[in-house]
């Protein structure tokens, strides 16, 4: 009898032992150590995709399976699919008792899929509630089947078995699984995420935070060194190791010594000595002898052979101590022999050979970063590195499992279209590009055959990255020992792997255990690739970081000033942009970048319309946020630094220069963030509102306001932060939906005479603030409702609204019984008395108020002026004094009244104030009934503590003198989204007064006197004009540092009316929504000007509609007014209007610090957010890659940023940089000339200027309707469908082969192409464009005008006359023959009869049939010398009716298509010419042989460039015709 094995259930991180993001080599270790508890272990994997697919390792005796990912193998999911065959536990709860002890084999077999725990077992006992799942039918559904219901927790998951006629969405899934329709859990997932709905979109790529080693990722354990992440190949015998968290570490072959590797990487883990034959591949043999020893070859192999993790096992058939070319003199002795030796570093993933020094490899031709390759020569007598073996672990090869894989990358520019060579590029992809990059390094061909050998496996019998990757330290022959008959050329077998060499690499390369095929055509020679044009130009394929300054430079500051000194308003236009000021108090957001990005996008568009823009960035420095943490700093400092404490509280001039301090500091960091964002702006003009022309001119607002009247002094109910101490504006707030209050039954005594009654009721109210019953003046009663007695046992005569009899039921308890009932109106005048009074008269009346509502409460609304809005007008109308017993700190003060003062005063009212007033209602029976009450609720948005509504005195704006002209003025406005009219105008319509007072130290003050006789306010137009001209002569910190009393801030005209030694100066300062709303002030250049020209436009978040845009409309059209009280039509601020939505992440939820869920910008910027694959083969995504996730995003509504739209953003990216790339690489050459018309260029060149006039105009309109995503997507779908996928193909044969005009022709229509890929990318990617403009040619750069100085005119100018309706309706015609033949295509290459499109010829046979057969035919014919390029065939032929043309006796394939009634049949057939060996066209005579082959074209060329060039030709040694040279080139 055996115990079961027991493991603890870790959610989110692992099960036992084994942690998620642990490597299958350190797993395998782990569990092949316990063979007791782990018997049997299979793994699966799959052959053709070894590294794309999963690696499964399946436990069945335990009843677990392990998921690894590909690239990786690393493990990212565990599941339980059997609960009866290991003891599982959480938090040492069972989730299934198990016997205790395991039965053996003799007892019988074991249970198989035993039941998981009950899902009550799940919910109560272990995991707790959570929410909802996911329901999973059956395949087949029947009344019998059940279906899966998948319960997710965070990193843990169950499925439970449900009968699927039980199933219901409406139903609640607890009820549901708690049912007998529920079977116990089936399965249970451990994984990485918040739930598995979300994990599973990305579970097998997302990055692994835990450690690869699993000893790592325990405590105290045995200690391991840092963790290799990547191994970045940097030639020259240079090797960087880029670790988990510690520096990189290079090994430089050569000259590493093994003491060095010790102290970085810790001892290997084994060694093995140079003549042990357990060594890995590290050079072939010129021997013909092999050891049969560990030789796989077609043998059968045994399963626990192949998994074993033993590390001492053979790796392959060969050893390097039979090789004869590495015969050194030292290993003439025994013990110098024995010192070669590897390292071998199976947690790494790699092996280090140690000898004595060879000579060095050379550098990378190309590399990114050139190292410079070891001079250390073979007379060095002590040992060192001299290779690394990095070891890819496909499954399938013989060392998967016994070393972890390691991950690598080339430090070498590709040639290719793609973006690196690492360890996940293909062996065919990967030798081409080194084949490439080593091309020009050999002395003669014979050299390159001899040191590369030609890859025999093919891309469509899948063929993967090596199994293992050698570096070397010099030159390495890997020349195989060949069989007889076999060719040199057929690289080195090994089993199921193949060896070839590259200078100083070696690779060994798995079969896929398929067949191995014939050898590999030869390659192309040398000679026809270097006759080609090939596209030339040292535009980075990566944007380069240290070259970045200088293009943010010039695309911002200095084309923001050549503008305002070039651009004439007058002549051009002039456009302004308001800017919505940001708060200077921390570091800037994402929702910052898509709001600045937006307005630099729409500055850049028009400014490409040749205005001048006008755009001055502005900050808001005043306020609570940066009040609050002036406060924080300065408590935290001692107070022997200098702080002054007056009475327990910082004196305001401390407050108002440590926060000036932190928002200027603010201030610096988020302009030097926008700078980087590449926001072209009027930087040296930068306004704050903290500088003294802003406040003065803000001031200046104030007073024409106080002039026409609209400012005035109230005591009334606003919102109040008690944890800020100052009232706030609505736009201040935030809201929550599950605030939860303690809602009161309360019972006033009414004294009813009425109708002939005379007798006692009780009146009951219902409320959700106990705490402002002290304050109750009245009752309020709706006067069309109608209100019953009711007659109770326990608390006699009560009233309420009929229409709220039946949730009377729940607050009485007890039956009753309606007596009589009277309307609203009848009630109006009758006396109740307060509890609250401290008397028991009823001298307290009811009122008639329409806010009463029906449903909600009793019908019956107590009525506090002092603590709400609606409370506050009634009272007013009906003369009621407003009583206020809280203050600023909201505690209850000692005006309460007297029998309750004692027990409430100095109580907090939303603390312990509800309490106590609901003790004590309870004690005098006038507490009906109290309940728990989960509403939304206002909260303070920086504090985030509720606030309460509390009558106070201050300084409010009078909205409704000016509220009509500002609606009206939002007539002529244009808003995007349209939706936001209507919002800002029910914004404006609801409002009457704007409090535009706040208790706070920094700010602009409230320019008012005081008298300290009675408190009476002195603001008028002459006192505040005063005040104005005293800040102007000393500053606005003045009204905070002088006396109190001090004279000099007192009008004359004050003086005359008033004893000036009463006056004192307030303390209260304007609210912040008033400084940003008078920002509209600075629009203009023009100093002595405050009411500037409407702004073209004003951009924030939607958000606004109730904070800066209303404070900024009111604003503007107050000034106005009162700057001409006759104006009947004043202007809005501005003339369009633009708001954009809230960044989210990817599970929708907006960005918060709280949540934690939050993006920075310079995380995009810097590509810290995509996988360590992709930063290192994409470096930095850099600004333009932020601004394009911001042009490609529907700003009008909520934006989303992660990682899978960043990864599609930087495609793009690498898009618009490779055809860039491209088009500079043709033009290299050209000198034009220019003065051609396009209409007479050929087919494809005049089609592709029409599809670009087409995108061209489509763009531009959708820039001017600011539809930035929809410009983004015509851009990129121009880029690919008719740029890549048509033009290019058409011409590319022309460009790289032929010469004189038709090259010519394609070069001019490219050189149209990228001057307006220039102006449409230039509002989105500026850095980009400079970059290319960089890059352009001399040519270029002296005959046109920077693109980000040109304007869409310009270009609209080349391309309006080119207007060709034939040729409109032809490209009909042409893209339907073209989609016909492709698809033709594709069935020849799904039959394998076809490769490259080339390979065949087509014939378009059009059916005598129809009204459109001459139109067909005429269209086909006018392009007919076209229709090969356009097409990508080698040839085309039209005919009408049936063809007398020659088609291929192998194979043909036919499609059809119908056009203006007319039947087009295509073929497809095998070319019947041979392959010219410069173009690739089929299009050679069949009787000249292969290798020299060529078309007339190209024969003519060849011949015509020696004789122009003969220096470049060398002639054969066995013949006279001259060969083209390898070490020359055109």
């Amino acid at each position: 009898m055996s115990k079961y094995p027991s493991l603890q259930i870790h959610p989110g991180k692992g099960l036992g032992f084994l942690i998620l993001g642990a490597s299958l080599h350190d797993v395998l270790t782990r569990l092949k150590a316990q063979p007791h508890l782990y018997p049997t272990i299979d793994i699966s994997f799959s052959p053709s995709q070894p590294l794309v697919a999963p690696v499964i390792l399946n436990l069945p005796t335990n009843g677990f399976r392990l998921r690894f990912d590909g690239p990786d193998q690393r493990l990212r999911l565990m599941e339980i699919l059997d609960f009866g065959k290991t003891q599982l536990s959480y938090k040492n709860i069972d989730l299934v008792k198990l016997p205790e002890e395991k039965p053996s084999s003799a007892d019988g077999p074991e249970q198989a899929n035993r039941q998981g725990p009950p899902f009550r077992h799940v919910y109560n006992r272990l995991m707790g509630p959570t929410f909802p799942g996911e329901y999973l039918p059956p395949k087949e559904i029947t009344e019998s089947q059940a279906g899966l219901y998948i319960l997710s927790y965070p990193g843990i998951a169950f499925t439970f078995p449900l009968q699927h006629s039980a199933w219901s969405h409406k139903a609640d899934f607890v009820s549901l699984l708690s049912s007998s329709a529920a079977a116990p859990a089936k399965s249970l997932a451990i994984f990485s995420g918040a739930s598995w709905h979300e994990a599973r979109q990305d579970l097998f790529t997302r990055p692994c935070l835990n450690p690869r080693s699993l000893s790592l990722s325990m405590k105290g354990k045995e200690h391991r060194p840092d963790e290799v992440d990547l191994v970045n190949v940097c030639g020259g015998g240079v090797v960087e190791l880029l670790r988990r968290a510690s520096s990189p570490f290079r090994i430089i072959l050569g000259e590493t010594t093994p003491q060095d590797l010790v102290a970085e990487l810790g001892p290997p883990d084994a060694i093995y000595r140079k003549n042990d034959h357990r060594l890995s591949i590290h050079k072939t043999h010129r021997r013909e002898q092999r050891m049969s020893h560990g030789s796989y070859g077609a043998s059968p192999i045994r399963n626990d052979d192949f998994y074993d993790a033993d590390h001492s096992s053979a790796h392959t058939t060969t050893d390097d101590s039979d090789a004869e070319d590495d015969i050194d003199p030292r290993d003439d002795d025994p013990g110098q022999s024995t010192a070669k030796c590897f390292y071998n570093y199976f947690h790494h993933g790699f092996d280090i050979f140690i000898s004595y020094p060879s000579n060095p490899s050379p550098p990378f031709p190309n590399a990114k970063h050139p190292t410079h390759p070891s001079t250390v020569t073979k007379a060095m007598d002590h040992l060192v590195a001299t290779k690394v073996l990095l070891h890819g672990n496909v499954p399938g090869s013989y060392p998967f499992n016994r070393y972890r894989r390691s991950r690598w990358v080339i430090d070498a520019e590709a040639t290719g279209t793609f973006e690196g060579l690492d360890s996940e590029t293909s062996f065919t992809t990967l030798s081409e590009e080194l084949r490439s990059i080593w091309k020009g390094n050999y002395v003669s061909e014979q050299a390159e055959k001899a040191t590369q050998k030609a890859i025999v496996l093919d891309r469509d019998w899948g063929d993967s990255p090596g199994s293992s990757y050698e570096v070397l330290e010099g030159w390495e022959d890997s020349e195989p020992p060949h069989k007889k008959g076999q060719s040199a050329q057929e690289g080195s077998s090994s089993g199921t792997t193949q060896i070839y060499g590259f200078p100083g690499m070696l690779f060994e390369v798995l079969k896929n255990d398929t067949d191995m095929l014939s050898p590999a055509p030869k390659l192309i020679p040398k000679s026809w690739a270097s006759t080609l044009f090939l596209p030339r130009t040292p535009f980075p394929p990566r944007a380069l970081v240290g070259e970045r300054p200088k293009y943010l430079r010039r695309c911002t500051e200095t084309l923001y000033n050549w503008q305002d000194r070039t651009r004439n308003p007058a002549q051009n236009g002039q456009f302004i942009l308001q800017d919505g000021p940001p708060f200077a108090n921390g570091p800037l957001h994402i929702g910052h970048a898509l709001n600045k990005i937006l307005k630099d996008i729409t500055c850049r568009f028009e400014l490409s319309l040749g205005k001048r823009v006008l755009y001055v960035p502005g900050w808001d420095c005043h306020g609570l946020p940066i009040e609050i943490k002036a406060v924080e700093q300065l408590l935290a400092e001692r107070v022997d630094e200098g702080l002054n404490f007056k009475n327990g509280t910082i004196d305001p001039l401390e407050i108002r220069r440590a926060a000036r301090k932190l928002a200027h500091s603010a201030f610096s960091e988020q302009k030097k963030s926008f700078q980087d964002w590449a926001i072209m702006a009027d930087w040296d003009n930068a306004w704050k509102t903290m500088d003294q022309k802003f406040e003065l001119r803000q001031l200046e607002v104030f007073s024409a306001m106080v002039k026409k009247g609209l400012i005035r002094r109230k005591c009334k109910p606003v919102y109040w932060s008690p944890s800020s101490r100052t009232a706030l504006a609505e736009a201040e707030l935030d809201y929550r939906d599950d605030h939860e209050s303690t809602a009161a039954y309360v019972l006033y005594p009414l004294w009813l005479q009425l109708n002939g009654l005379d007798s006692l009721v009780n009146a009951v109210i219902w409320t959700t603030t106990p705490w402002t019953l002290p304050a109750n003046r009245a009752i309020a009663v709706h006067p069309d409702l109608e209100y019953c007695i009711i007659d109770t046992s326990r608390h006699g005569n009560l009233m309420v609204a009929a229409s709220t009899l039946d949730s009377a039921c729940y607050f009485l308890e007890e039956d009753f019984k309606v007596t009589c009932s009277v309307l609203g109106k009848q009630l109006l005048g009758q006396l109740y008395a307060d509890p609250f009074s401290g008397t028991n008269r009823y001298d307290r009346p009811i009122l008639n108020a329409k806010f009463v509502s029906a449903f909600t409460g009793t019908g019956l609304v107590h009525i506090a002026p002092g603590h709400g809005m609606d409370d506050y007008e009634l009272c007013q109308r009906c003369d009621i004094e407003t009583f206020v017993p809280v203050d600023d700190a909201g505690h209850f003060t000692s005006d309460v009244p007297a029998p309750w003062s004692d027990a409430l005063s100095g109580t907090a009212v939303l603390q312990g104030g509800n309490k106590a007033v609901l003790s004590k209602l309870s004690k005098d029976g006038r507490l009906l009934k109290q309940h728990p009450y989960v509403h939304r609720y206002p909260y303070d948005w920086r504090t985030k503590q509720p606030v309460i509504i509390r009558a106070t005195e201050q300084w409010f704006a009078d909205v409704s003198q000016i509220q009509q002209a500002a609606l009206k003025s939002l007539d002529s406005v244009k808003f995007i989204p349209e939706a936001g009219h209507e919002r800002l105008k029910s914004f404006v319509r609801n409002r009457s007064e704007w409090c535009v007072s706040r208790q706070r130290a920094w700010g602009v003050p409230i320019p008012a006197l005081y008298s300290t006789v009675d408190g009476k306010a002195i603001l008028t137009g002459d006192s505040v004009d005063h005040v104005i001209s005293e800040i102007r002569d000393r500053g606005v910190t003045a009204w905070w540092a002088d006396p109190k009393d001090d004279p000099r801030w007192i009008a004359p005209s004050v003086s005359l009316a008033y004893d000036t030694s009463q006056l004192r100066r307030g303390t209260d300062t304007m609210d912040v929504w008033f400084d940003s709303g008078t920002s509209w002030t600075q629009s203009s250049k023009a100093s002595d000007e405050i009411v500037c020209p409407p702004a073209d436009v004003y951009l924030e978040g939607t958000d606004q509609h109730r904070g800066w845009f209303q404070s900024s409309l009111l604003t503007y059209i107050a000034q106005q007014l009162a700057a001409n009280p006759k104006n009947s039509a004043p202007e809005a601020p501005f003339k369009t209007l633009i708001t954009h939505g809230f960044v989210l992440d990817s599970a929708g939820l907006k960005m918060s610090k709280s949540i934690g869920n939050v993006t920075s910008p310079n995380e995009i910027i810097g590509d810290t957010l995509l996988s360590p694959k992709k930063k290192k083969r994409l470096d930095v995504m850099g600004p333009d890659a932020l601004r394009l996730w911001v042009a490609s995003s529907d700003y009008t509504s909520d934006v989303r940023v992660n990682r899978e739209v960043l990864r599609s953003i930087n495609t793009t990216l690498a898009k618009y940089r490779v055809t860039f790339k491209f088009i500079l690489g043709v033009l290299k050459d050209f000198k034009g000339p220019l003065d051609v018309p396009l209409l007479t260029l050929r087919s494809p060149h005049r089609i592709a200027i029409l599809q670009l006039r087409r995108a061209f105009g489509n763009v531009r309109n959708y820039y001017s309707k600011r539809d930035y995503d929809k410009a983004i997507a015509e851009i990129n779908g121009y880029i690919t469908r008719d740029l890549s996928a048509f033009y290019v193909e058409s011409v590319k044969d022309v460009l790289y082969t032929d010469r004189g005009n038709a090259r010519w022709q394609a070069q001019l229509t490219l050189l149209v192409i990228y001057q307006c890929l220039q102006t449409m990318l230039a509002p989105v990617c500026p850095l980009l464009i400079e970059e290319t403009w960089d890059y352009s040619t001399d040519y270029i750069k002296k005959t046109f005008r920077h693109p980000l100085e040109t304007t869409w005119a310009a270009q609209e100018k080349d391309l309006e006359p080119f207007d060709d309706p034939q040729l409109a309706a032809d490209m009909l015609i042409l893209n339907q023959a073209r989609f016909s033949i492709n698809r033709a295509q594709e069935r020849a290459r799904g039959d394998k009869n076809m490769g490259s499109s080339l390979e065949c010829f087509a014939l378009l046979q059009i059916e005598k049939l129809g009204d459109g057969v001459q139109t067909t035919a005429d269209c086909l014919q006018r392009h007919l010398t076209d229709l090969a390029a356009m097409f990508v065939v080698s040839r085309v032929d039209v005919y009408v009716g049936a063809p007398p043309l020659r088609v291929s006796n192998e194979w043909v394939v036919s499609e059809g298509f119908e056009v203006q009634g007319t039947k087009v049949i295509t073929h497809v057939y095998k070319a019947w010419k041979a392959k010219c060996m410069r173009c690739w066209r089929y299009l050679a005579p069949v009787e000249v042989e292969a290798e020299e082959a060529l078309c007339d074209r190209c024969e003519s060329i060849v011949d015509d460039m020696r004789h122009s060039y003969p220096d470049l030709f060398e002639p054969l040694e066995d013949e006279e015709i001259p060969k083209y040279r390898s070490d020359k080139g055109l």
